[in-house]
């Protein structure tokens, strides 16, 4: 078919595609990289002057809110908790079709210094089944609210106990970070 076409057709092709191309370069990172350099420019020339400008306080509002939502993910309620995690994890588990087993140590990290009464809190739990099912079950634990977030993930093989299991299984083991106000 690409011997069928004229010479011109074959050069008016290839520069459509050369256009096409340079079209999607621009979009993809050109046109990011240019709007940063000249964010940057702005920045240093009012940096200069030693006044803040007003896109840079808008920008912390927006990391200030960012962090708010991100730490408001992490916080559990502390009356009944260990009863509602377990209770919220074993559930998620059930229903992904993975066994589970729940470590009782639980870590206090830290209190943080702005307020006396928040504590951070890890837990571990360790999960068996297949590939598929706990995928689903870190994508469901992600989701979930008021249990904490992943802290840390380890994921292996284990050799089954026993001759007639004869067959490996996966197993995960999770670390869950809380914070306790």
């Amino acid at each position: 078919m690409l011997q069928k076409l004229s010479l011109k057709t074959k050069k008016l092709a290839l520069g459509l595609l050369m256009l096409l191309m340079l079209y999607l370069a621009y979009v993809l990172s050109f046109k990011k990289s240019i709007s940063a350099a000249v964010l940057n420019a702005q920045l240093k020339s009012v940096g200069a002057d030693g006044g803040e400008p007003p896109s840079a306080i808008a920008h912390l509002e927006r990391e200030h809110g960012f962090y708010l939502a991100v730490l408001k993910g992490y916080q559990v309620r502390s009356e009944d908790r260990e009863s509602r995690l377990w209770q919220s994890v074993s559930g998620m588990a059930i229903t992904t079709g993975t066994a589970i087993g729940f470590s009782p140590e639980t870590v206090t990290a830290f209190s943080d210094t702005a307020a006396v009464d928040s504590t951070v809190i890890f837990d571990r739990f360790t999960f068996s089944g297949g590939y598929k099912n706990l995928v689903k079950l870190l994508d469901t634990l992600s989701k979930a609210k008021g249990i904490g977030r992943i802290a840390a993930a380890d994921l292996g093989k284990e050799k089954a106990s026993s001759q007639e299991e004869g067959k490996e299984k996966l197993v995960l083991r999770l670390k869950i970070a809380a914070v306790r106000r």
